[in-house]
């Protein structure tokens, strides 16, 4: 880029233009900054943040958020800095906020899906952003002066200053508040991770941890209550961005307290929400678990079906992405005939399709899928209760050895069924194999299965096969997961399924 000496360079205006149309929606994430197209090109061809992205090994889109971050946490006026971090939907200035005690629900909505809410916030809390952060406390402009003549003459000036940064040496390697998988993209171990969709439910779990698990008409007393953002579809892609995967969940999220931490959550996790279906005025569901020492566990599930669901249509609108993506993460926790068109949409006309995750829970009362849709499932991952619920009908008894045969035969190409530590991969190419067994005093369970798949999804994405190596690698993570499921995030990163391995074999 040249004419870097002139304030309104031509290259100033190309920017700031670019940055009008990344405040739109969601505003400026990883996961639009990395979309196909000239939206965020103008961006990723700064030379600060193409420098950036160079002498640090990261990806232009970890750069480009990294050095928009960093200039708008540097923007001398307040007011800019206030203004550029909420049109953008950044939340750089997010700790600064919380030192001052403000609260959660107008951080919440300073980084909402939708511009015109941020705009709303920001306009609402004008007085309070600016007291936190030690600036006067002006009065609000109109919302008109907002949109034609403030924001124009902040995103001007950001401009500005990304075509005035001329290197990068400069650069922090992270920026408090910006939300990238920088730490990711800089371990040299770790390899670029393909797309992955995870389609399924995103609920609120009320957690009970008990010694015992209450009797018919009794009760018992808990060491612990927590409520915590859960759900197959919402475990899978917070485990997957665990790893470094660039992941994105599609689930129906209702716009109450509830729904708002699991979009943050999500977030916190560097799980792109762009295609979430936010559900207005509704309740979120709710799972509640009585959780023993060991991970046992019994559950009770509120679904709340007939306001947040996932239909055909909310798939079918999201069509392109989930034909495009390299790993598809699903579940039964969607209803059958939108699972089944999920499904359907992975057979694109690219020479391969994504590879297909599917974990079978909670079972259909009524039977499985249908053939057409089982054959474009590359890996079922079940329990053997939920395995028991897919059995034959003319089957006069339970048999793990039958059920996943005839998956086979209907066009399953592998079925995992999982066991405490361990269990037993069927192959249509192969003879059943067991999975190496990883000691833990810890239960398996949903949470260790959602471990399992995310890990899967990794080696996939390498590019790997389900050799010997890899089925210990996500047999490890799901170890990991056991161990640690009394953890905030019980999710493993691949340095601790690499720590459980190591010492492993030197337990041997």
């Amino acid at each position: 880029m040249a004419n870097r000496d002139e304030w309104d360079s031509s290259d100033a205006v190309v920017v700031m233009h670019a940055l009008e149309k990344m405040r739109a929606r969601d505003g400026i994430t990883h996961a639009r900054l990395r979309r196909p197209g000239e939206e965020a090109g103008p961006l990723l061809r700064i030379g600060a943040i193409q420098q950036t992205a160079v002498l640090q090994s990261i990806d232009p889109a970890d750069a480009a958020l990294q050095i928009i971050s960093l200039c708008v946490a540097e923007m001398p006026d307040m007011t800019h800095r206030i203004v550029a971090d909420a049109v953008l939907g950044l939340g750089v200035l997010r700790d600064q906020y919380l030192q001052d005690h403000l609260d959660e629900r107008i951080l919440y909505s300073l980084r909402s899906d939708a511009l015109g809410k941020r705009r709303a916030s920001l306009l609402t809390h004008w007085r309070r952003l600016h007291l936190a952060l030690g600036a006067p406390a002006t009065d609000p402009p109109s919302d008109r002066t907002l949109r034609g003549s403030v924001e124009p003459e902040v995103l001007r000036d950001l401009a500005r200053r990304l075509i005035a940064l001329e290197t990068a040496s400069s650069v922090p390697e992270t920026v408090p508040g910006a939300e990238t998988t920088a730490a990711a993209a800089n371990d040299p171990s770790i390899p670029p991770g393909g797309r992955v969709i995870a389609v399924g439910a995103a609920v609120i779990d009320a957690i009970f941890r008990t010694r015992l698990i209450p009797q018919y008409e009794t009760s018992t007393p808990a060491q612990e209550f927590l409520l915590a953002p859960g759900g197959k579809g919402l475990s899978q892609a917070v485990a997957a961005a665990r790893l470094g995967l660039d992941v994105a969940l599609v689930a129906a999220v209702a716009d109450d307290q509830f729904g708002q931490e699991i979009v943050q959550h999500l977030r916190s996790h560097n799980v792109d929400t762009s295609l979430l279906k936010m559900v207005p005025n509704a309740r979120t569901p709710v799972t509640g678990v009585f959780e023993l020492p060991l991970g046992d566990s019994i559950a009770a599930y509120w679904r709340n079906e007939q306001q947040i669901n996932l239909t055909v249509r909310d798939v079918d609108d999201r069509s392109r992405q989930i034909g495009e993506c390299d790993i598809l993460l699903a579940s039964f926790e969607t209803p059958r005939e939108t699972l089944e068109r999920t499904l359907d949409l992975t057979r694109t006309g690219r020479r391969t399709g994504p590879a297909v995750i599917v974990t079978p829970g909670q079972p259909y009362p009524d039977g499985g899928l249908a053939r057409q849709a089982l054959a474009q499932i590359d890996y079922l991952v079940a329990h053997t209760w939920e395995l028991e619920k897919l059995t034959p009908s003319t089957d006069e008894r339970f048999d793990p050895d039958r059920v996943s045969e005839n998956l086979l035969h209907r066009g399953v190409k592998h079925v995992c069924l999982l066991g405490n530590g361990g269990g037993t991969v069927y192959s249509q190419t192969a003879e059943p194999k067991r999975l190496p067994t990883l000691t833990s005093h810890f239960k398996e369970s949903s949470t260790t299965r959602d471990a399992f798949c995310a890990a899967l999804a990794a080696k996939l994405a390498e590019g790997k096969s389900f050799t010997p190596a890899v089925a210990r690698w996500v047999t490890a993570a799901m170890a990991c997961a056991a161990e640690d499921y009394s953890r905030s995030t019980s999710m493993p990163d691949r340095d601790r399924i690499e720590r459980k391995l190591r010492l492993t074999k030197k337990a041997r």
